[in-house]
């Protein structure tokens, strides 16, 4: 299958599915709620919304500045402006295209600075093999801090279940079997000369080859210390968003890590969040005592704030590369 129309139905597939997830909501709502969920747009805080985006872009130049230290280790030197309007580029990509945003940041420097686009690319590489470690770092720490608020939630879903004897001894012969799949399968991929596990395979050394370039890199310290300045603000732009009703401003730290992780869950999963993102919200949120209705308009306005932002600096940011590059821009129109 030609790889743009692949692209085009991952695309399609992702937005009908967020689109499918709000008909899933809406089609059970009364008037009542209808209007309880107008009334709670209208009834919020902006300012803190406000205040969070603020806090969001802090996080997106504490990105661009770190990328500096993998970018140094291989003697490539660009600037702050540029780095951070290509991260922005990159998160515009992402809300339109699945995973197009590593590609597009480099693509955008490679064009303008004239640097190598897998070396580039590389590095991304890296920060992301970083990033994804702290984010089941929060899994496994969301989960810990509300052991017991799941433990009760997975009672009252699947304690029929998870009371049977018979049934857990059915999930345990099961996970065994998955595991012995797993790993039959991981041996033949390392093996097999089929294309999509020898790409398999390509990806799975790239990641080991970025994480390799973050152990011998210079600035190590200076690139974990913006690393974990991103992860603070994320966290920060989170609670900060709590503080616009009175019923979230209440959910303690372990629920709104909960809802940070699974929101972020949502919008890996669904191109850009789109149903998803709001919907996942909603779910942690009930589970403290916030109703329904004022869960899910919360989940939309956190969603609808970020989107608006990373478009608005995101095309900014396309019409500053060219005034931050004039050089690039005569070369290419003398050609």
């Amino acid at each position: 299958m030609n790889k743009r129309i692949k692209s085009l139905l991952q695309v399609l597939f992702s937005l009908a599915l967020g689109v499918f997830l709000i008909w899933i909501i809406y089609k059970d709502l009364t008037e009542e709620d209808k209007a309880h969920i107008i009334e709670s747009f209208s009834e919020a805080n902006y300012w803190w919304i406000g205040a969070s985006s603020v806090v969001a872009i802090f996080s997106h130049i504490f990105r661009a500045y770190r990328w500096k230290y993998p970018l140094e280790s291989l003697n490539i030197k660009i600037d702050l402006p540029n780095r951070f309007a290509a991260v922005m580029i990159g998160y515009l990509a992402n809300l339109a295209f699945p995973r197009l945003g590593e590609v597009s940041r480099c693509a955008v420097l490679a064009r303008y600075q004239k640097k190598p686009f897998e070396v580039l690319f590389g590095t991304v590489l890296a920060e992301r093999l970083v990033d994804m470690l702290l984010l089941i770092a929060f899994i496994f720490l969301a989960i810990i801090l509300q052991f017991n608020i799941l433990r009760d939630f997975l009672d009252e879903s699947f304690g029929s279940i998870l009371n049977n004897s018979s049934s857990l001894w059915i999930l345990g012969v099961t996970g065994l079997f998955g595991c012995a799949v797993v790993y039959v399968l991981w041996t033949y991929i390392q093996r097999s000369e089929i294309p999509v596990f020898a790409r398999v395979r390509k990806i799975l050394r790239g990641l080991f080859e970025g994480f390799a370039t973050l152990k011998t890199m210079d600035g190590q310290l200076g690139f974990y210390f913006h690393t974990a300045l991103i992860w603070v603000c994320y966290i920060l732009m989170f609670m900060l968003t709590f503080q616009a009703f009175p019923e979230t401003s209440s959910v303690p730290f372990g629920g709104m890590l909960a809802a940070f992780v699974l929101g972020g869950i949502s919008i890996v999963a669904v191109q850009g969040g789109l149903g998803a993102y709001p919907l996942a919200i909603m779910i942690i949120l009930v589970l403290y005592g916030v109703p329904e209705t004022r869960g899910y308009a919360f989940g939309w306005i956190v969603w609808s704030a970020q989107t608006a932002m990373i478009i608005l600096v995101g095309f900014l940011s396309i019409l500053v590369m060219p005034l931050l590059n004039p050089s690039t821009q005569n070369e290419e129109a003398s050609a």
